[in-house]
């Protein structure tokens, strides 16, 4: 297939042409990002993969730090899964279940690996991706409150890092297996926690 022609700033349709370019290139980048890791990460190789000019890439991202770490949010957008059962706790149950796909993927232990990296562009990375997936997490108790199943004054995102921190210290510390933590009793754990708390405060 025939390199994609370069293209000025997006003002296609979503779901056009300068939409596809886009999903390409940042598919691409974040596999060779997977595969090489950042020292290694080269715009000439995502355009090669992704059969995008390199012009495009440099017009569109300019660096290719700019470039990782749009694709690893992008990554980070695509690979979570926010349910809408209509129910808070199993809403929270499928939160669980789509993490711990997530990290025990190729992807999510590549990213592991890159994110205990020091380097200031990857800890700029992790504190994005992080503000990302937090932000997509938080719809799931936003609607719970609407529906009066979680403290309108709570702090969602307090709960959220209770709830998947474990699981990243035993990918990350314990090397235990996720399979083995008693999430849905974890989930009660909190939802009741949260209900006393907020009943008993003055």
């Amino acid at each position: 297939m025939a390199p994609v022609q370069a293209i000025t700033e997006p003002r296609g349709r979503p779901g056009g042409r300068t939409a596809r370019v886009r999903s390409s290139v940042l598919q691409s980048a974040f596999q060779v990002l997977m595969d090489k890791g950042l020292d290694a990460f080269t715009i000439t190789e995502v355009a090669e993969r992704s059969e995008v000019h390199e012009t495009t890439i440099y017009r569109r991202w300019g660096t290719k730090n700019a470039l990782a770490r749009e694709a690893c949010l992008h990554h980070a957008e695509s690979s979570l899964q926010i349910a809408d059962t209509g129910s808070l706790r199993s809403d929270l149950a499928a939160l669980l279940a789509s993490i711990v796909a997530m990290i025990t993927s190729r992807e999510g232990q590549a990213l592991l690996a890159l994110g205990s990296l020091q380097h200031p562009h990857v800890v700029a990375v992790r504190q994005a991706i992080w503000q990302r997936r937090l932000g997509l997490m938080r719809t799931i108790l936003d609607k719970a409150v609407t529906r009066g199943e979680f403290p309108r004054d709570a702090d969602p995102i307090e709960f959220l890092e209770a709830l998947i921190a474990p699981l990243y210290l035993r990918a990350n510390v314990t090397a235990e297996p996720l399979a083995a933590w008693p999430g849905n009793e974890m989930i009660d754990r909190l939802l009741v926690a949260y209900s006393v708390s907020r009943k008993h405060d003055p």
